[in-house]
């Protein structure tokens, strides 16, 4: 069997590498790289599938057209003819500022950011900023750290006590698991902190069920406890720190039981949890995308960012606070993969989640057009209803997608475009690790899709938008000017990389020297507002007094692998017995969510080790079973313009028709 080096090409943290082998027939066995120190011969369940989307049922193999009697096959020159004509009136008529490139993060590589490429080629169109899953997180740590970067994920048995805050690798991170298993052998303390009782609490020797949106309040009481116990380090806090008297000062109007009080948890728990982590040295804290998803997320963020570096454990082994690693990133030419000296530097944007009230309220009848790539915006943008309306409110909509997603469903053009084992691509993490795979071509395309990079070089040649034609003449000189920097750190060539997987050392311990990408190399810390209250929860509306959080599904990644759901299938909610009680509600029964955006149908079912008043619900349905935007608003967070998504407050009704 001919043998090929590919890797997963999900948005996730282990961005696993992959060996696939052909047989003599033509089909694929696809496996996890044994020689990987990170994938260790092991794939999961949602990267297997992903890497089987070739062959998918459900793929859409032709251009199709939306029209007054259904979708329609059409040839690729049918395609680029209506669509560039279109993209051309638009522009005359109404300018490039009335098409909107709405993009996210649903393919892990570089090739596919052509797109961004051709839009900025074009000039002035609308783009978002900000962040549906991490924004909130990236901004505490750029504000502080000046870069988001992780310890080698090896690096984890240096620590002599890990904590996982609001992660739940068993489902998002599998590659960790038996990173933590070795480490419990040691008798090393792993502490999770998660309002839900998550399938990592199994491997746990602590847990700390803390409420939604508390944990700058759990941080900042630790680090009173630790101020008052002895254990910061106060010669990294006066020698490192920004504004470290400030903080101490501040600080002091905050009483620890006032902040333990809003956790949910008892003193004796947070004294208890203050300890383990201020006695071991070194003590790591590994963020999920959980504690950053509400209203104040990039303030709880920066405490716990502060607890990390007063208690001495930045820039040391075994030590760190992991939320993101961005270190490969530096060495990728953004300039030219974007196409930035193109970009208008007028042209719109918005905060990513409040897409719907940009469309409908903020520019009410102008967008014309809109281009939507990696990504399934009815589905995963806050306020499902309005979304939809916003959408189907756009004259001209085109998606480039596998399969017919509930965004594809409601546009005018849907483009199939290729996958990753009938491409080649620059593969890497900006999660976790410095490894990265420049992918090989297992398969050829199948005939009638294309990578988007014919697609957006074919659309130029209808505009003749010659200075982008000119600039990317084919994928392969677009990939290797895009890793340039890289190849010359490592004194090789493009080449040298396909089919391999490599390591990219130099930050295996970040912040090693004390010097921090800030302006003045120091950690800036978070000096909270004296003259308020550390604020938790938006609202408590005795119409919504239940709160809901979505979680992560173990088998999918977002919405991509929630497809195959039957349509008779709804999601489940989770909740205490206690929340119901008094009201005749069963486990098993159908049950109405219904917040101030819109209603959900669900099954009830109960988990006893839940707060009271909490729902949770895993996210990524797909609108045939019951999307749990439907019930999320379009509020941002305090900083970097994320969505709230745990911000979520709705009553329960039992369904009755």
């Amino acid at each position: 069997m001919e043998t090929y080096k590919s890797a997963c090409s999900l948005d996730c943290w282990d961005i696993c590498s992959i060996d696939v082998n052909v047989r003599k027939d033509g089909s694929l066995v696809i496996k996890g790289d044994p020689k990987d120190p990170i994938t260790k011969g092991f794939l999961c369940q949602k990267g297997y599938l992903s890497a089987s989307f070739f062959k998918d049922p459900e793929r859409i193999t032709s251009p199709m057209k939306n029209s007054a009697t259904g979708w329609h096959p059409i040839s690729w020159e049918q395609a680029f003819d209506e669509i560039s004509s279109q993209l051309q009136t638009i522009i005359t008529k109404n300018g490039a500022h009335s098409i909107i490139h709405y993009k996210d993060a649903g393919h892990g590589g570089i090739a596919k950011n052509i797109d961004t490429a051709f839009f900025n080629a074009l000039g002035g169109v609308v783009t978002s900023t900000g962040n549906l899953c991490w924004g909130a997180g990236l901004k505490a740590q750029q504000l502080d750290f000046g870069q988001a970067y992780s310890h080698h994920p090896l690096d984890i048995f240096n620590s002599q006590c890990i904590i996982l805050w609001g992660k739940n690798p068993m489902n998002t991170s599998p590659h960790m698991i038996p990173m933590l298993k070795k480490a419990s052998l040691n008798n090393i303390p792993i502490i999770v902190i998660d309002p839900t009782h998550s399938s990592t609490v199994s491997l746990a020797t602590h847990h700390y069920p803390l409420l939604p949106g508390s944990d700058g309040h759990l941080a900042l009481a630790m680090i009173k406890i630790l101020l008052e116990k002895g254990f910061l380090d106060m010669d990294f806090a006066n020698n490192h720190c920004l504004h470290a008297d400030r903080f101490f000062s501040s600080i002091q109007h905050f009483e620890t039981e006032a902040l333990i009080s809003a956790t949910g948890l008892t003193t004796d728990q947070v004294t208890e949890l203050s300890m383990l982590y201020g006695k071991a040295k070194p003590a790591s804290i590994h963020l999920g995308y959980g504690s950053q998803r509400n209203r104040y997320g990039c303030r709880n963020l920066r405490l716990i960012n502060a607890l990390g570096a007063l208690s001495g454990n930045i820039g040391v082994e075994g030590g760190g606070v992991n939320y993101a690693n961005h270190y490969i990133n530096q060495w990728i030419d953004k300039e030219y993969m974007l196409n930035l000296s193109s970009k208008n530097s007028n042209s719109p944007t918005f905060p990513q989640p409040t897409f719907a009230d940009y469309v409908l309220d903020e520019r009410p009848g102008e967008i014309q057009g809109i281009f939507t790539t990696m990504s399934n915006p009815l589905v995963q943008l806050p306020d499902t209803q309005k979304t939809i309306k916003a959408f189907e409110s756009i004259p001209f909509k085109v998606v480039i997608d596998l399969r017919m997603t509930d965004t594809a469903r409601k546009a005018d053009y849907v483009l199939p475009c290729t996958q990753i084992m009938e491409e080649s691509d620059f593969m890497m993490s900006s999660m976790w690790h410095n490894y990265f795979t420049y992918t090989e071509q297992v398969l050829e395309a199948h005939p009638n899709v294309r990578h988007e990079f014919d697609i957006f070089y074919a659309l130029a040649q209808s505009i003749n938008l010659n200075s982008f034609t000119d600039k990317y003449p084919d994928i392969e000189t677009y990939i290797a000017k895009s890793i340039l920097p890289l190849c010359l750190k490592r004194d090789c060539t493009p080449k040298e990389l396909i089919g391999k997987r490599h390591f990219f050392p130099g930050n295996e311990i970040p912040w090693k020297s004390r010097k921090f990408e800030t302006e003045d190399q120091l950690f800036h810390l978070y000096v909270p507002d004296t003259n308020r209250y550390l604020p938790t929860l938006k609202e408590s509306d005795p119409l919504y007094p239940l709160q809901l959080i979505s979680i992560h599904a173990k088998h999918s990644m977002h919405s991509q692998h929630f497809s195959r759901k039957d349509i008779s299938e709804i999601p489940t909610v989770f909740t205490s017995p206690d929340t119901i009680r008094g009201h005749a509600i069963s486990k098993g029964e159908s049950v109405r969510l219904i917040s101030s955006t819109g209603e959900l149908i669900c099954r009830l079912d109960f988990d006893p080790r839940l707060p009271r008043n909490l729902l949770v619900v895993t996210q990524g349905w797909w609108h045939k079973n019951g999307p749990v935007n439907l019930l999320t608003s379009q509020q941002l967070s305090d900083d970097g313009e994320q969505a709230t998504y745990n911000d979520c407050f709705c009553r329960l009704e039992k369904k009755t028709d």
